[in-house]
């Protein structure tokens, strides 16, 4: 198939909590915050799950829109050294003649790597550029906004339904392995691409994956992208 490679330029206004990464002592940041890649009127969950790269190749994922003006949150399981106004990149494939014009990505996440919290560092710094018109602006708008962390398709359990289709999926991108997944059994989660809604069933292994079942079933593939409704 042919296709054109797409590129879109972001800037970091935000830096997450600071940890040391215990494989190599670096300060890092799971969590940054971006601008200047979205427009405000973008349909910001039309992005949720997608990656970002940083100039040194280090590979994040947009976990959820940040205010109303088009700024972002974005993970990154194994930490990210970028600073305050580092760029940050978007790429995608879009096949040829493809109506849709569906965006295609060939990245993969990397584990996470753990790291010890930096105590006192940062605060000053996140107090700094902190956007206090953001929860105003929010307030006055009067507009809910739909709280969501963004995962994927690990793989399926064998165990199919009457209709052939497997009723229970893996997901990861959700939760580190520090969290409780027991305490979010129930919590929904949707398939971006085919709507199906499933819950939470319980923790799977001990990376931070977790079980969903699906009463329908679900027809989406390995791979496919889903949101955990928080809000």
């Amino acid at each position: 198939k042919i296709y054109n490679l797409k590129e879109k330029k972001g800037t970091v206004c935000r830096l997450g909590d600071p940890y040391t990464r215990v494989t190599d002592k670096k300060i890092i940041r799971y969590e940054i915050f971006g601008n200047d890649l979205f427009k405000r009127e973008t349909n910001m969950n039309e992005f949720i799950g997608m990656k970002l790269e940083t100039s040194q190749n280090e590979v994040g994922v947009i976990q959820s829109s940040f205010g109303t003006s088009g700024k972002f949150k974005v993970h990154f399981p194994a930490g990210t050294c970028v600073k305050d106004g580092d760029a940050i990149y978007l790429r995608f494939k879009r096949f040829m003649n493809d109506p849709n014009k569906v965006m295609h990505q060939d990245l993969v996440l990397p584990d996470r790597v753990e790291g010890t919290r930096v105590e006192g560092m940062g605060k000053k710094e996140k107090g700094k550029k902190k956007n206090k018109n953001d929860a105003a602006t929010a307030a006055a708008a009067g507009a809910p906004t739909r709280d969501v962390k963004a995962g994927e398709i690990a793989s399926f359990k064998k165990d199919l339904l009457e209709n052939g289709k497997p009723s229970t999926a893996i997901i990861t991108g959700f939760f580190t392995p520090e969290e409780n997944i027991r305490e979010k059994v129930g919590m929904t989660v949707v398939v971006i691409q085919t709507k199906e809604e499933g819950k939470i069933a319980g923790p799977f292994g001990k990376a931070g994956k977790c079980k969903v079942v699906f009463d329908s079933g679900v027809t989406a593939p390995v791979g496919a992208k889903v949101h955990l409704i928080l809000s």
